[in-house]
Formats: C-alpha cells, sequence, structure tokens
C-alpha cells in the first residue's frame, strides 16, 4: 500500500510540475501587435470592382446611385451594362 502511495505521489507531483512550467512558458511569450499589416489582411486594395449587369442603361445608374459609392456604368458584351464600384 505504502508503495502505490508513493508512485501515486510521484506522478501527481511530476504531472504538476511539468503543467506548472508549461504555463510558466505561455505566459511568458511576447505580446502580439494588435495591428495588422497590408500583407495581412485580405481586403482587396481600391479600385474598381464589378457589382452587376444590366439589360438597360437606366437600371444600371439607378443601382449606382443607390450604391453610394463612386460608380461607372459602361456598355459590355451582349449589349448589357456592366457596374462597376470604386472603393
Amino acid at each position: 500500500m505504502r508503495m502505490r502511495r508513493a508512485l501515486v505521489g510521484l506522478v501527481v507531483g511530476s504531472a504538476l510540475t511539468l503543467g506548472g512550467t508549461a504555463a510558466t512558458a505561455q505566459a511568458s511569450e511576447p505580446n502580439r501587435s494588435i495591428k495588422a499589416s497590408a500583407h495581412e489582411t485580405n481586403a482587396d486594395p481600391a479600385g474598381w470592382h464589378f457589382y452587376g449587369a444590366y439589360w438597360n442603361k437606366s437600371n444600371c445608374i439607378s443601382d449606382g446611385d443607390a450604391s453610394g459609392d463612386t460608380y461607372q456604368c459602361g456598355a459590355g458584351p451582349f449589349g448589357q451594362w456592366l457596374l462597376y464600384l470604386w472603393y
């Protein structure tokens, strides 16, 4: 019985020691900056982005006005009007 208690004490003591060491190592890691650089983000750079295709120019202009962004409607293939937004 004494041998069993000694082994359990040794295992528990080792686990506590290793757990405490791991917690200390995690706590001592350097603090990283919260700010993200341009290379760390997935955002597209500002520019013209395709928004949609329309069968008539008035619908293209209407959606462009409703977007609140700078836009342009240009003639596309098959008689369509293509809406591009700047953001």
